[in-house]
């Protein structure tokens, strides 16, 4: 059994008119493409249950849905056309060699959901339908922030500086080179039992996917766990479940051990499209807990 870490860096359209102001008239409406990120390059590092590297490697992919380079995208990473167009592959090439890493009892890991949904969602759009080997999944970054007592998902940077690993800012934002930091952090972190809890079974089925618009989401309280995160007991909501910013709050007290508690959820959609909820509850303390009954009541429903 070993850990397969990935990164991938992406083109996309993003404020593509501040660089090419004809580029929807030249290229026409790319609306019902169905995919936002174009995926350019795959970098992949393996290890065992140890932490000892076993193999690594990088492919950029030849890009065949959006015809220019974003240059934001060459000004992050530093890919341009040229690169793309000397050593580029097609994609299932790239994808068959990352396969081609994977033995029985291995889990792909990346820093973040978000690379191993473009993975899909690409793999998708090219008809690439061999994705069995795509089981079980670990968000090395929900891991390594919970391990450091952080409440809020950390970026690789920040991780990087609080675990004191010597970075070479040029090198960031290459999909190798930020598989090879992501594995120094985990390393670091790494523990062979804690580790089962954070393993996701099935990952088809985990929330992964940012929905766009919040508005219309209606919570489905009775598919909340509501556990206290002091006892475990079920908590018992004082208020509605609101629309707070990007999330979705209330307050409540546990019934067990007193506490105030703030429970956030957040609305993704899982890789086959359905809604799925990341549940985060915080003990506040008195003076926050009230503010919070404040917002929330006086929020929109």
């Amino acid at each position: 059994m070993g850990y397969i870490i990935i990164d991938l860096e992406f083109n996309n359209l993003k404020n593509i008119t501040n660089y090419h102001k004809d580029f929807f008239e030249r290229y026409g409406d790319f609306k019902n493409v169905g995919i936002e990120n174009e995926i350019i390059e795959i970098g992949a590092i393996k290890v065992d249950k140890y932490m000892k590297p076993i193999s690594e490697f990088r492919e950029y992919v030849k890009p065949t849905i959006f015809p220019v380079i974003n240059p934001v995208v060459t000004e992050i990473t530093k890919i341009n056309q040229d690169i793309l167009d000397e050593k580029g592959v097609p994609f299932e090439e790239a994808i068959n060699k990352l396969k081609g890493m994977f033995e029985e009892g291995d889990i792909l890991c990346s820093w973040a959901k978000d690379d191993i949904a473009e993975l899909i969602i690409n793999a998708n759009y090219y008809k690439f339908s061999d994705l069995k080997w795509l089981n079980e999944y670990l968000d090395v970054q929900e891991y390594v922030s919970k391990i450091l007592g952080h409440k809020n998902a950390l970026g690789l940077k920040v991780a990087l500086d609080e675990l004191k690993i010597k970075v070479d800012d040029t090198k960031l934002h290459d999909a190798l080179n930020d598989a090879k930091y992501t594995v120094e952090v985990f390393r670091r972190v790494y523990n062979s039992r804690i580790i089962n809890n954070y393993i996701v079974k099935d990952i088809y089925n985990m929330p992964a996917i940012h929905l766009s618009n919040l508005e219309d989401v209606k919570i489905e309280e009775e598919k909340l766990m509501l556990k206290c995160p002091k006892c475990g007991k079920k908590i018992e909501l004082e208020t509605e479940i609101k629309l707070l910013n990007w999330r979705f709050a209330a307050v409540g007290t546990c019934p067990k051990c007193k506490s105030n508690i703030l429970c956030e959820v957040i609305v993704k959609k899982t890789l086959q499209g359905e809604e799925g909820y990341c549940e985060v509850n915080s003990i506040l303390k008195n003076e926050k807990y009230l503010d919070y009954i404040y917002k929330l009541e006086n929020s929109r429903s």
